[in-house]
């Protein structure tokens, strides 16, 4: 709530039509393809969600459209927690993934490295299921409210989330 203040008011009007039982704006962003897919919106910090992979509060992500952020983490950090995520066999039940900012994740432009949008789609783009990028949630810059556990539908042709309720 600390940076409510310095949000647009299409943003702040989002979280008080959330609060208030209203229906929400649809988000847009990229679509990377992959159809439609409806499920539980269970959104989150991937650095903060991946440790939790393996421990008796890795939540049931069966059916859910995942809704990834981060900040400060370089490419190859990330890559390494998509890895993870791959190999514990997490994104099998997952029907969507919609990402938001992956703010300050770029390296130094001196040092030899993938693009963060290169590592997420090289991590998810044979998935199979939709993805949409450049959503406006994450660290810095706006941020629409992201309800955990709403109803959802993530469009990866059209780019869009819609937030059901």
């Amino acid at each position: 709530l600390t940076t409510l203040a310095a949000e647009p008011d299409w943003s702040v009007d989002r979280l008080f039509d959330y609060i208030e039982g209203r229906p929400l704006q649809s988000l847009s962003g990229k679509g990377w393809g992959g159809g439609k897919a409806t499920g539980r919106l269970f959104p989150a910090n991937l650095t903060v969600a991946s440790h939790l992979l393996g421990t008796p509060y890795q939540p049931d992500l069966t059916g859910v459209i995942l809704a990834f952020e981060d900040v400060s983490e370089a490419p190859y950090r990330v890559d390494r927690m998509l890895t993870t995520w791959r190999m514990a066999g997490a994104l099998a039940r997952v029907r969507g993934i919609a990402l938001g900012r992956f703010s300050r994740c770029e390296i130094d432009s001196n040092i030899p490295s993938f693009s963060i949008e290169e590592v997420l789609r090289d991590r998810l783009g044979d998935l199979n299921i939709p993805i949409v990028s450049d959503l406006p949630f994450g660290h810095d810059g706006v941020n629409a409210a992201l309800p955990v556990g709403i109803m959802a539908s993530l469009d990866g042709d059209s780019g869009e989330l819609i937030c059901e309720g």
